[in-house]
């Protein structure tokens, strides 16, 4: 009885195995064909980002011939954002204008530091000035050097001493001038930026109280808007294109050293029997050398 029961068990055993290996062979089968009818995925570009072009912006100046001031429609490269903008236009007008008719607000040497946008329709540009150039040193005069008993005459090492002068100033102008950098400024942000209605300036990274002595920078500027001309905008005449560049001559063979140079003017050929009506033209050659 034992054994029987032993062999019955041992069957049994034998046959769960045998089922265990038969449902992981149609797991496996089932898995491969789910696998196989699945689609491949593909790998996709994207395509490249469309490039922003660039858009128009009116820079204004003062106009030469009556004060006004007025637009002048130049390309500005595509901003991002307002800042990006801000920092474009404030640039630009340092740059000074392109139009043969409107004034620089500023002389050479003024850039931007900075530019930012604030609450409350503020904007600010931050301006540098030019450099002040470093003192020139002056070498101090030789001495004789007296010494005990010596009579001979050394000269002493000059040592350099800084020119003491005033602190340099940042521009000197009359009010008009001063005036008219501040508003170029003023009105090509809020023209171009509805949304900044005042300019705050800063020097330096500093608040100050003036440019030039005349104009308060000590508060918000605001557009003068009765300066604005309304006229259309100048457009900036374009670069006349340059020349195309000539190929340069051949030069000459130069003669061997014992071999005599030929004359540089040849000798007009005259026809056996010329023409008494008619003036016979002079080459041109013979022109120059005659005028000269």
């Amino acid at each position: 009885m034992p054994r029987r029961f032993a062999l019955a068990l041992l069957a049994l055993l034998v046959l769960l195995l045998l089922g265990l290996l038969a449902g992981r062979k149609v797991h496996e089968s089932r898995q491969k064909r789910r696998v196989a009818n699945q689609p491949v995925p593909t790998r996709t570009i994207p395509p490249p980002p469309t490039p922003i072009p660039a858009r128009l912006a009116a820079i204004w100046f003062e106009s030469a011939a009556d004060g006004m001031f007025r637009g002048e429609v130049r390309e500005v490269p595509a901003a991002v954002d307002d800042v990006a903008l801000l920092r474009r236009l404030g640039a630009e007008v340092l740059a000074g204008p392109r139009h043969p008719d409107l004034l620089r607000p500023f002389p050479e040497g003024w850039t931007l530091r900075a530019a930012f946008r604030l609450a409350d329709g503020l904007a600010v540009l931050d301006l540098a000035p030019p450099a002040a150039p470093a003192p020139t040193p002056v070498p101090e005069e030789t001495t004789e050097a007296k010494g005990a008993g010596k009579g001979a005459k050394e000269p002493a090492t000059p040592t350099p001493t800084p020119v003491a002068s005033e602190p340099p100033k940042r521009w000197e102008a009359g009010s008009s001038e001063e005036l008219a950098a501040v508003q170029s400024l003023v009105l090509t942000v809020t023209k171009n930026l509805p949304a900044v209605t005042r300019v705050i300036l800063l020097v330096g990274g500093e608040p100050v109280e003036t440019l030039a002595g005349h104009v308060d920078l000590t508060r918000p500027l605001a557009p003068d808007l009765s300066r604005a001309a309304d006229e259309a905008p100048l457009v900036a005449p374009m670069p006349t294109p340059l020349p195309e560049p000539t190929a340069p001559a051949e030069p000459a063979a130069s003669p061997s050293p014992g071999a005599t140079a030929p004359s540089t003017v040849p000798a007009p050929a005259v026809s056996p029997d010329p023409p008494r009506a008619a003036a016979r033209p002079t080459p041109p050659l013979r022109k120059s050398l005659d005028r000269t």
